[in-house]
Order: structure tokens, then sequence, then C-alpha cells
């Protein structure tokens, strides 16, 4: 009987070992990969200012009906640029004479060329101005890391400021892609300048960012545990970042700021379910949440681009 404990605890025992080797060894370098790969900017190159995924048609449509809105208002265009936090910060503005502009906010590894998509319904279907923001780290714009909205809100109050002293704008829309949403509920929640943000729009929101990284690993085929808890772990420790205690489901608890959620059914990194229990907890006295059957993550309006449209002009109607 004692031998056979003895066997039982050397088992346990090179168990424990062979998990902290492994750990050690591949699964924390594996998390730093992916943690590096995903907010580290490494080159000028990466999140940059060419379209991400050349080799998903629906991106590349969305991408070049973006450049072919933009092309025709190269006069109506002005190059802005601000500091913040030491970070040099670029974006372009096109005047159209409103005094309500939409910016637009990509998610991560986006810049603004990729707005230029969503911005196409508020500039024609409602005449509003434009700006379209190169998030810190990405294309233009100086940094490091994209600390997932947690900084990015802050450059966001210093946009909006110089939009309302040097341009006369009184009203802002935030349209809000996937990571997006955290940097515009941020803004609308803890932003000097929120009261003159007077909606939100998201689309493919998700509820904390554990929980979609989460799906890009699985996506991916990696193990989830501990690689998932380790690249939290990096990226709070390196971008100082409260990704965990300030996630969107926990801000949408101290929303008053009208937003409308957009969702496609069909998105497999945001997961429907769990968003729509996050709406359920928001607390906003104008919030409305549409669901979409068509439409991968960030997609949703490639796929079903007049109701999109439709669905935002009436929202926005109910905000001013």
């Amino acid at each position: 009987m004692e031998v056979v404990l003895w066997i039982l605890l050397a088992l346990v025992a090179l168990s424990v070992i062979g998990g902290v080797f492994v750990t050690i060894f591949y699964l924390n370098p594996l998390s730093i990969k992916i943690y590096e790969e995903q907010v580290v900017r490494t080159s000028k190159e990466k999140f940059g200012s060419a379209c991400t995924f050349t080799d998903n048609e629906e991106q590349v449509i969305m991408w070049n009906t973006g450049l072919d809105w933009a092309k025709p208002f190269a006069d109506k265009k002005e190059i802005l640029q601000i500091e913040n936090m030491g970070l040099k910060l670029h974006a372009e503005y096109y005047d159209f004479g409103s005094d309500t502009c939409v910016i637009s906010i990509p998610g991560r590894s986006e810049g603004l060329m990729y707005g230029y998509y969503f911005d196409i319904p508020y500039q024609r279907d409602m005449g509003m101005n434009v700006l379209a923001v190169d998030p810190r780290a990405h294309a233009e714009s100086e940094g490091k890391y994209h600390s997932l909205g947690h900084y990015e809100y802050l450059d966001l109050n210093k946009w909006i400021a110089l939009l309302e002293e040097k341009y006369g704008i009184k009203k802002v829309f935030l349209h809000c892609i996937c990571v997006g949403t955290c940097t515009g509920l941020l803004m609308a929640i803890k932003g000097e300048k929120r009261a003159n943000v007077k909606g939100i729009i998201s689309e493919g929101a998700f509820v904390t960012f554990k929980e979609t990284f989460r799906e890009h690993i699985k996506y991916e085929g990696k193990p989830t545990f501990p690689v998932l808890q380790l690249c939290m772990h990096h990226i709070e420790k390196n971008t100082d970042a409260q990704i965990i205690k300030e996630s969107p489901q926990e801000l949408v608890k101290h929303l008053e700021t009208p937003i409308l959620f957009l969702h496609s059914k069909m998105d497999q990194f945001s997961l429907p379910d769990k968003t729509a229990k996050m709406f359920e907890t928001c607390t906003s006295k104008n919030k409305k949440i549409v669901w979409f059957d068509k439409g991968a993550h960030s997609h949703i309006r490639i796929n079903n681009e007049a109701e999109y449209d439709r669905v935002i002009k009436e929202f926005v109607s109910t905000c001013v």
C-alpha cells in the first residue's frame, strides 16, 4: 500500500513539473506571441494604411468603396494632428457645412481609411461632417500599443475638443466598430467632452476583450488555458489598461448617452447571446439593439446596406 501511495505521489509530482515546464517553455512564449500580434505595433507597416485582409473579398469591397467615397471630397478634406501623452496623432476632417460630426472609430488593427466605408451614410443621408481618425499605434498615428480603448478615449476627447473649438461642432456621433465600442463608451462616461457626444452606434460589441479574445484563440486552434489568462496579464502589465475592470459589460451599467447596438447573428467573435445580456444591463434610457441575419464580424453593412443605413438614420433622429 505504501509503495502504491509513493507511486501516486510521484505521478502527481511529475504531472505538476510537466505542467510548469509546458507553461514556461511553450504556453507562455505562445501567449506573448499572440499578445504582440494583437496589440503591439512592431513596424510602420503593421496596423498601417493598407487593406488588412486582401484575401477577404468583402473586406476588399468595403475598402475600395470607402476610398471611392472619399475621392470626390479632396477639396473638403483637411489633415489634422494633435498631441496626447507624448504621441502625435493623425486624422482627416471633411467639412460639409454642418454643426454635427461623426467620428468613426475603427476596430483593432484598422486605420482611418477603413472607417471611410462606415462614414458614408452619415455624410450622404444626414449631411454630417466627418472626422476619420488613425487610432494611436495605427497608420499615421504614433504609439507602440493599442490599449483597447483605455487610452484611445483620452485621444478622442482631445479630437472632440478640437472640433468644438476650431470648427464650432456642437454635436458628435461615434460610430464604433468592435474594439472601438470600448473607446466610445469610455468617452461617453469619463471624457471631459462627453456632453458633446449625442449618440453611440456600435457594431459587433463584445462584452469583454477576454471573451472575444477567447473566441479568436479557439478560431486559430490554439489552447485557451492558460494562454488566454497569460495574454490578459501581458496586456494589462504592458499597456496599464484596465481591460477587465473597465470592460463594455461593466461600462454600459453607467451609460446615459443614447446607444444603438448593431449585431449579426453570425458573429463568431462577439457572441450574440452575451451581447444580448449586456444590452439588458445597459442603463441608457435611449437604447436599441438591431439584429441582422447576415454578416460576419464587422461585416454587417456590406450584407445589409439599406437596412443598416436606415436604422442608423432613424436612431440619430431620436438623439437630436
